[in-house]
């Protein structure tokens, strides 16, 4: 398989699972757990691809999904992408000083980029939004504990998809060289 269609069928696969866990988390969710807060599905795919990607491919791809979340909320596309912006920023930065790839490291980074993702996003509606978010301080409590948990399933996912298409990751480490 050449390199483009190999690339190109993995973008597919990526944006129809985030699709795919986006209406999962939207609707089918709500139906089985009632008013318990779904997990942030879709930001686990998104830490995956800031972590195994290339800067330029990772946030091309992060923005394709931030376009795919769209019709599943009611927040603009732009405050979705200026948070995916800051999201991605500020893993990438953590990744340069301080990753291993491993499923362990996925697991602890979830619960760091569904912290900044409700941070940013809380101090993004407050200064662009003239109907700013609510605090709803156990509501997004519970959205972090559970994006967590639920992350070594979309890193098995996201890998296998990886591993299908043939997708070339970009395993780096992060610190000081030993």
């Amino acid at each position: 398989m050449n390199w483009f269609r190999r690339n190109f069928l993995n973008v597919f696969l990526v944006l129809l699972t985030a699709f795919i866990l986006s209406g999962f988390q939207t609707t089918f969710w709500f139906q089985m757990f009632g008013s318990l807060p779904s997990p942030l599905l879709w930001l686990d795919m998104v830490l995956y691809l800031i972590l195994y990607r290339k800067p330029v491919e990772g946030i091309l791809t992060v923005y394709a999904v931030g376009l795919v979340l769209n019709p599943f909320t009611a927040m603009p596309v732009g405050i979705i992408w200026m948070n995916l912006l800051i999201v991605f920023a500020a893993m990438s930065f953590i990744k340069k000083r301080v990753f291993w790839p491993s499923s362990r490291y996925f697991f602890v980074a979830s619960f760091g980029i569904a912290l900044t993702w409700h941070f940013s996003y809380f101090i993004v509606s407050r200064i662009f939004e003239s109907n700013p978010t609510t605090v709803s301080f156990f509501h997004r409590m519970a959205e972090i504990v559970f994006t967590g948990l639920i992350s070594i399933p979309i890193y098995t996912l996201m890998s296998w998809i990886d591993h299908l298409t043939h997708k070339e990751t970009l395993p780096e480490s992060g610190g000081i060289e030993a």
